[in-house]
């Protein structure tokens, strides 16, 4: 039976998700349940859950340091995180520590039903590459089942200091690294054994433990000297290359002791000093705490990311090009790492798939494609070109077509509702921006659809309508100016007076007085 984690400080979400989950059926066991972070830390350290139920806002120990430290701790956990719309930097937090997926509250059933089904998926897909892996195993099987937890260093490492190291290709789509890649290399380096730390070291080779296109090892030595480590994964560059044509960059951990769980965490070490890499480096080494005191990193072009989602609203092919462009340019600038540029691509995903739920859509249904299965695919492309050409070729088309199919129809049903909202509230202090808040329309948006649709702008347009009630209500003799003001929506009868002159180009005495008079 598989375990499973929930924790929420509030007890009826907890009771909810609880009594929703079909146990039996899916084969899960209630691990256990906490209503704070450090509870559930010990817990899910004790028990080892395979998913988890996490809530981000908590009081204490919150969800997103619960997250960092699980995604250290328990890198194979499924993590499901329960927040809602306001809660972006929550879902940053979520996306930088590989959550698998994320409900909205208040749970619907249907929702928590399909991502269990893709939970689920997941899980059998693992095993399922474990079986194979199991099946194909070389003489450095040990290393993966070790880093998925499943087996310890052998004797001859013990007492050795060690240096994880991750691999992987610095362009998407270029990594060879299969079993006789690794095996001949294996050879290579093993042949040259007294060039290296006086010929007393160790060395492991695996495929990625989680099937993704890395190549990951480690070094064991009792003198674990720099130069030489830097000299031995230099040399397993230049041999890379010269067998498959293909530059690779490396990350490589700190020394630690080849220890189950020290290799573990330094195996995390050399992924993050991976990812630091620029973009524009090439063929590069990169070890731990090397990038320390480094400029940090820009904030995430919200305002870029906002004018390019108007464009894909408004179904404008080449503005949404261009912001497209002007997005990536922030996200790809000089000094940004393969980090920045996925983190980017990512939260850009999850903010389009908002914006399309707000239509009663989704990415999955505009191009077939849950933003889970996009996101793991944008965590294999580790160069800007590769990022553009999903979002060119899959994500924007699509997209667009959404937008063209939905928008006359719904700008024409949203703007009639506006003004519907208009004729009964004339007198209400009415915003363009409450309105669009109200609808999940973005402001810019609905002002250009109104434009478009009315030929006014909305305060004009407002600003008519209540001038044409003033109109009405000053035919009734019985009714004070300030009294009409107040009517029509103006606290402030002088300023009610100089938009009156200025729209019928008369004073409201004079218009009152040629009503009286039969002028008008």
């Amino acid at each position: 039976m598989r375990k499973v984690m929930v924790v929420d400080d509030e007890k009826w979400v907890r009771r909810g998700l609880i009594q929703s989950i079909p146990w039996e059926r899916l084969g899960l066991l209630l691990a256990g349940e906490a209503a704070d972070g450090q509870d559930a830390y010990e817990m899910a350290l004790e028990q080892k859950p395979d998913l988890l139920f996490l809530d981000m806002r908590m009081p204490g120990l919150d969800g997103k340091e619960l997250l960092a430290r699980l995604d250290a701790e328990l890198p194979e956990l499924l993590t499901i995180v329960v927040s809602g719309y306001s809660d972006f930097e929550y879902t940053k937090q979520a996306i930088r520590h590989r959550a698998f997926d994320y409900l909205l509250k208040p749970v619907k059933k249907e929702e928590l039903a399909d991502v269990l089904d893709k939970a689920m998926a997941e899980l059998d897909r693992r095993e399922e590459q474990r079986r194979m892996a199991a099946e194909s195993r070389q003489d450095d099987g040990w290393f993966r089942d070790l880093l998925l937890e499943r087996a310890e260093a052998p004797a001859s490492w013990t007492g050795l200091s060690t240096a994880v190291f991750v691999a992987r290709a610095d362009r998407y789509g270029e990594d060879g690294g299969d079993a006789d890649t690794l095996r001949v290399l294996r050879e290579k380096l093993v042949r040259e054994r007294t060039f290296y730390f006086g010929g007393e070291w160790e060395l492991a080779l695996s495929p990625a433990p989680d099937g993704g296109p890395e190549t990951v090892g480690a070094v064991a030595a009792r003198n674990l000297a720099p130069g030489e480590l830097n000299r031995l994964l230099a040399a397993a560059q230049a041999e890379w290359k010269r067998m498959d044509g293909v530059g690779r960059s490396i990350g490589v951990s700190e020394a630690a002791p080849a220890e189950a769980n020290c290799l573990r965490k330094a195996y995390a070490q050399a992924q993050a000093a991976l990812a630091g890499r620029r973009l524009r480096a090439q063929e590069a080494l990169l070890f731990a705490g090397a990038c320390e005191g480094a400029p940090a990193a820009e904030p995430y072009p919200q305002k870029r990311e906002q004018a390019f989602l108007l464009a894909l609203q408004m179904g404008s092919r080449e503005e949404a090009g261009r912001e497209f462009d002007l997005l990536m340019a922030s996200l790809c600038g000089e000094s940004a790492t393969v980090d920045r540029m996925q983190r980017g691509a990512i939260l850009l995903v999850h903010a389009l798939e908002r914006q399309l739920r707000a239509n009663d859509s989704s990415l999955e249904i505009v191009c077939g494609k849950h933003p889970l299965e996009l996101t793991e695919a944008l965590r294999r492309r580790v160069d800007p070109d590769s990022v553009q050409a999903l979002f060119e070729n899959e994500i924007i088309p699509a997209a667009l077509a959404a937008a063209e199919r939905q928008g006359a129809t719904q700008g024409e049903r949203i703007v009639r509702e506006v003004l519907k909202l208009i004729e009964a509230h004339f007198d209400q202090p009415l915003s363009l921006q409450h309105i669009a808040e109200s609808r999940f329309v973005n402001p810019d948006y609905l002002s250009r659809l109104f434009k478009k649709t009315t030929g006014h702008n909305f305060v004009d347009y407002l600003t008519d309508i209540r001038i044409r009630k003033a109109m009405e209500l000053m035919r009734v003799p019985t009714y004070k100016n300030y009294e009409i003001a107040r009517k029509v929506g103006y606290e402030d009868y002088r300023y009610f007076s100089q938009i009156f002159k200025k729209k019928t180009g008369k004073t409201i005495g004079e218009f009152r007085s040629e009503f009286v008079s039969g002028k008008t």
